[in-house]
């Protein structure tokens, strides 16, 4: 009896466990049951899957040329210009038929008489590249060497074609290949590393390649200097007199990759990322503009000083097909350095510009970027005009904060007070208002993988309705901010594990308990939050991160470059452009040039280098009249009229950060950068900046054709209509003059 009574109570125990799991799955089913998975996700957003395209090899015989007396042979020619190579050391020139000037990839004999490198650096000033290369077994696989064009058993094989110039490198004893492609274009030069022509058959590994390192290296007697994509953009002057501490300048394009966590001791430094892949030199009355059109995000634009490698300036692009990072063996043991196995297989591809005159300089390279931008459609059509300038109003709603042990939401702005604030400053003549909500999401950013329903304190999802339905009755388009990239992983049930982006060892990236979901995750996040937005009403989203940082996601299935990473983040603004009217983000990166409607925060200071001597708005030139951007907001400045002023010179817009309630509510959130926010404060000076802005609402839509420096303090921007804006910062002023066709 004793043992029937056990058994009936074992089966009722087993029954009540079988009947719990299957309460938990059906809850499982039933709140996960709306989540879009990432592969739908991308399929309903029209985002193909990356997909990279590789560039075939030449066929065809060797190609033998007959050198003329100075040891080079033409090998390609247009109307405009004319490539020749020196089959010896396969040196390449390139001449401007247009000017008769005459570019070459290496120091002429008369510029190398007077080097005093010897051994490797000297063999490399005479080389078109410079590759490194580690070991793959073995020890020593961090240690790094470096071949080029000179090394004696180097075998190298030309192939010429109606489409271009291929010169083939092998180099027998370390098992390493790899191709250079040349080809002219109407503008001047692409050269590419395709591939499919790298080949690794040994125990060595191709680590890096400097694609022509001194093409076009200049001497400190020239008169002319080098151009560095640095913040906006900056000027390496030939005659610079340098106190010998600078190290070069070498950053990688958009900003280190962020999974090595061997990048984390530098990543402190207060550098502006490089937002757009372009370098140059000026030459006299030559110059030449260069953009990384493949392969950009996972390279390093380089600059180096004469005393460094050569007594000569250069400027080139790094190409880097693997890096270096930490690993433990042990949670116990010290962080050893490796070498990432798989390379990045990507083409790279540099195409060159060539200025002259009046073109042969910063503003002209600028110009040819731009003229880049628009004929691949990296820039859409530009602006319409406008009566009266925008001006961005972003309005902090509030955000959380922790305290004992529970969360609790901090409102400063409701949705009734919002509207207040926006009728209050079109009563002080504000014409032209663009709203941007931040803080809309339940509990704010605590959990952005469960942002609905709108938070309850601001008003809910009525009062959201309200607000939009009342702006759209005088114009004024409502964007939402937010954020799909980054999850905190302690507050949020989405798993890191397979949602979370990967570093090169393999392991979920996690940075102070924050993942960033993969791509199409981020995707999936979107297209449901948009879906919603839609509903309410709201025009737009600001998004945050995506505008500002890329990353490769080193998955065991396989990586997901950069490059990818840019495709998929580039389709969701289309998508989000296409559903909801507009996409805007921070800092604007050039890759979401295309599909954005406005900037925020785009960088307009230099990173301060010991190298760049002055700072120049060459993304700004690039970029007006095509998209709106602002700088740093009016309320949050550093100096406040030295940076209105800067806004004025660049071709900014105005924009402001407002709470209704005073700030210091927020001091203890994520939103406490706001330290001086409330509206009621600001109006004043809302009013005065706007009018003096409102005053160049006929350039919004301008490209910019010129910008001069008239002296350390004075300088002049000018448009396409003649109009010159001139920014004084010894007086604080800035004063129009009307062009022909104004």
């Amino acid at each position: 009896m004793v043992e029937l009574i056990k058994r009936t109570t074992l089966r009722v125990k087993l029954a009540a466990i079988v009947i719990g799991v299957l309460i938990v799955l059906i809850l499982v089913i039933f709140l996960q049951g709306d989540e879009l998975s990432p592969a739908k996700a991308l399929e309903y957003a029209g985002i193909e899957e990356p997909a990279a395209s590789r560039a075939p090899l030449y066929e065809g015989e060797a190609w033998k040329p007959q050198a003329a007396a100075d040891g080079f042979a033409e090998a390609l020619a247009s109307d405009d210009f004319a490539l020749y190579i020196h089959p010896a050391s396969t040196q390449i020139a390139l001449v401007d038929k247009r000017t008769g000037y005459r570019w070459s990839s290496n120091p002429t004999e008369a510029q190398l008489s007077s080097e005093t490198v010897k051994g490797v650096l000297l063999a490399n000033l005479k080389s078109p590249f410079v590759l490194t290369y580690v070991r793959t077994q073995g020890k020593d696989q961090t240690i790094r060497e470096v071949l080029n064009a000179n090394d004696p058993k180097v075998q190298s094989t030309l192939v010429r074609t109606s489409k271009g110039l291929q010169v083939s490198y092998v180099f027998p004893e370390r098992q390493l290949g790899f191709t250079i492609q040349y080809e002219l274009t109407p503008k001047g030069l692409k050269v590419r590393i395709p591939t499919e022509g790298i080949k690794e058959d040994g125990e060595y590994a191709i680590f890096t390649v400097d694609l022509l390192p001194y093409f076009g290296a200049a001497t400190s007697e020239e008169d002319g200097y080098i151009f560095v994509p640095d913040g906006p953009g900056g000027l390496i002057r030939f005659d610079t007199e340098r106190a010998g501490v600078s190290r070069g300048y070498i950053h990688q394009v958009y900003g280190l990759e962020l999974t090595n966590t061997g990048n984390w001791s530098r990543s402190g430094e207060r550098r502006e990322n490089i937002a757009y892949p372009v370098f140059g030199m000026k030459r006299g009355s030559n110059a030449f503009m260069a953009v990384l059109t493949e392969g950009g995000a996972s390279a390093n634009i380089a600059a180096m000083p004469p005393g460094l490698k050569s007594g000569l300036y250069n400027v080139f692009s790094n190409q880097i097909y693997r890096e270096e990072y930490l690993y433990r063996m042990s949670r116990l043991a010290a962080p050893l350095k490796a070498v990432q196995k798989q390379r990045l297989d990507t083409d790279r591809e540099v195409e060159y510009r060539f200025l002259n005159g009046e073109d042969a300089g910063y503003v002209g390279m600028a110009k040819a970027y731009r003229d880049y931008m628009t004929e691949t459609g990296k820039l859409k059509e530009q602006l319409k005009p406008v009566e009266h300038i925008p001006l961005y109003l972003k309005i902090m709603g509030g955000n959380y904060t922790e305290a004992f042990n529970k969360i609790k939401y901090i409102a400063a702005t409701t949705f009734p007070q919002a509207t207040k604030i926006v009728n209050g400053l079109k009563e002080q003549g504000v014409d032209n208002l663009k709203v941007i909500y931040y803080g809309w999401q339940n509990q704010g950013d605590y959990d952005l993988y469960d942002r609905f329903p709108i938070e309850e304190s601001l008003g809910g999802e009525a009062a959201a309705k309200d607000f939009i339905s009342a702006m759209r009755k005088e114009d004024i388009d409502v964007m939402f901010e937010d954020d799909f990239v980054w999850i905190d992983s302690e507050n949020s049930n989405l798993s890191g594990k397979s949602n979370g982006i990967r570093g090169i060892d393999e392991t979920v990236f996690i940075d102070e308990g924050w993942f960033i979901s993969k791509p199409a995750r981020t995707v999936a996040m979107a297209y449901q939050t948009i879906e919603k937005l839609k509903e309410i009403g709201v025009s737009g989203i600001l998004f945050n991160w995506i505008g500002e940082m890329v990353f490769h996601d080193y998955d065991p299935s396989g990586i997901e470059t950069r490059s990818d990473t840019i495709a998929v983040y580039d389709g969701l603004l289309a998508y989000t452009r296409k559903t909801l009217g507009s996409a805007s983000v921070y800092r604007g990166n050039d890759y979401t040039a295309q599909q954005t409607d406005y900037i925020a925060g785009l960088p307009y200071e230099s990173s301060y280098d010991f190298m760049v001597d002055e700072t120049v708005p060459f993304y700004q030139i690039a970029l007006h009249g095509y998209v709106s951007y602002s700088f740093g907001d009016g309320n949050l400045r550093n100096d406040v009229e030295s940076e209105f002023l800067k806004a004025i010179e660049y071709g900014a817009v105005p924009s402001f950060f407002l709470t209704h309630d005073d700030s210091r509510k927020l001091k203890y959130t994520s939103a406490g950068f706001l330290f001086s926010s409330q509206y009621e404060k600001w109006m004043e000076r809302i009013q005065k900046e706007y009018q003096a802005f409102d005053s160049l609402s006929a350039l919004y839509a301008q490209r910019i054709v010129n910008h001069e420096k008239l002296s350390e303090e004075r300088f002049a921007t000018v448009y396409e209509d003649g109009t010159r804006v001139i920014v004084d910062y010894g007086s604080k002023t800035f004063v129009v003059e009307k062009g022909d066709g104004a």
